[in-house]
């Protein structure tokens, strides 16, 4: 009987002891809590829903570059025919013609050409009048005389064939500016390489004929006859 009163008393002298809660589920004991399954989470607020806004905006915008890149269903621009040709050019080793430079043709040595001025008019001094014409064109070797008819009105012109096409084009040109009427031949000239036969200049008039006189009996002593100035 003793004994159970002291087991009594002892137990009455022990503090009573709170009762353990248990953790919540999905929270350890430690303090740490867990997601849970269909437990809804809170909200990041204003500034997540930001974030992801752009986030989808930078997705979207390089979604679009890349398929302006790479071209419709992602396959990659075909070349151009120009391309294509260049390409070709290149694998095929054949390189494009480079323009190349025309040149500058010699001018005719003009101080090399022989020429022969022969009045045809009878008109005194019209071969020496061409000649100081075609020495200050810059043609030196130039020979005057008289040709054998003293009639012409039409400057006649024969070139050597082997003369140059300047010389010839430009002879041409400075007797039509000269002479009412001018006539050009190829062939061959004799000696020179050029032979003119004077005809009329632009506003000269033919030389009259001259009237027959009667013979007189020439003298023994008599003086030989002029013959007329180139």
């Amino acid at each position: 009987m003793e004994d159970q009163n002291q087991t009594q008393e002892a137990q009455s002298t022990q503090e009573p002891q709170e009762p353990k809660q248990e953790a919540p589920f999905g929270q350890s004991s430690s303090g740490v809590s867990f997601p849970t399954v269909g437990q809804p989470q809170k909200s990041g607020g204003p500034k997540s829903i930001l974030i992801i806004g752009i986030l989808i905006l930078v997705a979207v915008l390089g979604f679009v570059v890349y398929k302006s890149a790479t071209g419709k269903d992602g396959a990659s621009p075909e070349p151009t025919s120009f391309e294509n040709q260049i390409e070709g050019s290149q694998d095929s080793g054949v390189t494009s013609p480079t323009t190349q430079a025309t040149a500058t043709p010699k001018p005719a040595d003009k101080a090399s050409v022989s020429i022969v001025v022969q009045n045809g008019t009878g008109i005194t001094g019209e071969a020496a009048y061409l000649q100081t014409q075609l020495k200050n064109m810059g043609y030196s070797d130039v020979t005057v005389g008289n040709a054998t008819s003293q009639d012409a009105t039409t400057t006649t012109v024969t070139f050597a064939k082997t003369l140059s096409q300047d010389i010839v084009t430009e002879l041409t040109q400075k007797l039509n500016t000269i002479y009412q009427k001018v006539t050009t031949t190829t062939g061959t000239s004799g000696t020179s390489d050029v032979l003119i036969v004077t005809g009329l200049r632009k506003g000269a008039t033919a030389k009259p004929a001259a009237t027959s006189v009667p013979t007189a009996t020439a003298s023994p002593s008599g003086s030989p006859k002029p013959t007329a100035t180139p």
